[in-house]
């Protein structure tokens, strides 16, 4: 039977002590590390919103010097002021951008981000050049972001093209159809949100009419998002058309966003080809845009598609009182 010599005992008191000490200087590392990124994020806070007032006062007035920035040279600042300028500029609709351009220029910030996104990977690329693509740029930027199109990461790819469309709005067209991917419905979401602040002046007819898979799913959701029925004749080709059933699917949501008239023997037709699951979420969005039971009775005229009809309509029914 082992005994504990007195060695022994003072050897694990002494271990003891020692667990014990590391996890206390452990603890007070993390408390310290965690006073001074509060204490960061305050001073990030105040700085910032001097920032802002700033930039405000420059974009009002439109004209004069580049104003000064205080601590611009302390660490995180420039990203701290590329971040203050692209927030201003997704919220300047209708305002002329040339100041905050001239002090993305003075201050580099555009090529200070692109050095970061040369010197990164993954993910911290692709929030750089989220980043860079909210900011107001010129046509060399566009250029220089090129090469990151041809990347293996989808979001580093895509935001890339952001940045591309935003420094040369005039290409935009042809970038969007030479993307080597197809868009997804939050990179849709995105370039609507580019469309909305006035940075893709892009008429939908054109998107459309296009051959482009991508081009036409952008021009689908410019109809969708603005309400335009002027597009219903154009959304009827589509529907008709067997090339991309995909396309005639969304042509049909659309449709339905618009709340066009269904009772059209095209629409028949597309719902003769949908699969059980697509005309089940049809119905599931048919009733959330408000038709009629005896509209929907009347396209999906199948027993089991009728009971499950019904069902929708009175699960989609609000009460007024």
């Amino acid at each position: 039977r082992f005994e504990p010599t007195v060695m022994t005992e003072r050897l694990l008191i002494a271990y003891t002590l020692l667990t014990a000490l590391a996890t206390a200087a452990l603890l007070g590392a993390l408390c310290a590390s965690e006073l001074r990124a509060r204490r960061r994020c305050g001073r990030d806070a105040v700085l910032g919103s001097r920032y802002l007032r700033i930039l405000m006062l420059y974009l009002l007035s439109g004209e004069g010097p580049v104003p000064c920035f205080p601590m611009i040279r302390r660490a995180g600042a420039r990203r701290l002021l590329a971040e203050t300028v692209a927030g201003l500029t997704g919220v300047t609709y209708g305002l002329d951008t040339a100041p905050l351009r001239r002090v993305v220029s003075a201050y580099g910030l555009d090529r200070w981000l692109l050095g970061r996104v040369r010197r990164t990977f993954g993910c911290r690329r692709a929030r750089n050049l989220m980043l860079l693509a909210r900011m107001p740029l010129d046509g060399a930027v566009a250029a220089r972001a090129a090469r990151y199109v041809r990347s293996r990461n989808r979001r580093v790819r895509f935001q890339a093209l952001m940045v591309q469309l935003a420094a040369d709005s005039s290409a935009a067209l042809r970038l969007m159809a030479e993307y080597p991917a197809p868009f997804s419905a939050c990179e849709v979401g995105e370039i609507l949100i580019l469309l909305r602040r006035g940075m893709l002046p892009i008429a939908y007819g054109p998107l459309v009419e296009s051959p482009c898979r991508n081009l036409r799913i952008v021009g689908l959701s410019i109809v969708r998002q603005f309400g335009i029925e002027e597009a219903e004749p154009q959304l009827l080709r589509i529907v008709a058309g067997d090339e991309v059933p995909e396309l005639g699917r969304e042509a049909l949501y659309t449709l339905c966003a618009l709340r066009r008239p269904l009772t059209r023997r095209r629409v028949s037709r597309r719902l003769a080809v949908m699969s059980s699951a697509e005309r089940k979420a049809l119905m599931r969005y048919m009733a959330a845009e408000g038709y009629s039971p005896g509209l929907l009775r009347r396209l999906f005229d199948a027993r089991r598609e009728r009971s499950y009809c019904e069902s929708l309509v009175q699960s989609y029914k609000r009460s007024l009182a």
